[in-house]
């Protein structure tokens, strides 16, 4: 089972290890969009731990950002690892979800009490 918090704001923080192997992948995108389904966040934040980030990461994340885009949420992922946040900003191009460095500006970037005062 997935690491997850919601915010008293509704959005949800999920928690991944930056290294999913390729088996894992599929387990852990069914997860996401259980608790996506079941919890009906406001946003959802994808937090990612460990330096190391692979392709089935990668896939895993770009899942998410199509989910939440077909259910309008606002999708963000954070990550310590300036190695990462590159790796996900060239893979994401010009659609994808926002990258950042820690926790709070990616919980404010997709929170919706930030989003309304916009």
């Amino acid at each position: 089972m997935l690491p997850v918090e919601l915010t008293d704001a509704g959005v949800m923080i999920i928690r991944l290890q930056a290294d999913l192997d390729i088996d894992s992948r599929a387990l852990v995108a069914w997860e996401i969009d259980s608790l996506v389904s079941s919890h009906r966040p406001s946003s959802v934040v994808l937090e990612l731990h460990g330096s190391a980030i692979g392709s089935a990461t990668v896939s895993t994340i770009a899942r998410t950002d199509r989910l939440c885009a077909q259910s309008q949420l606002p999708c963000a992922v954070v990550s310590g690892h300036s190695d990462t946040r590159r790796a996900l900003l060239a893979h994401a191009g010009t659609r994808g979800p926002g990258v950042y460095d820690t926790l709070a500006l990616a919980v404010a970037a997709v929170s919706p009490a930030i989003q309304a005062a916009a």
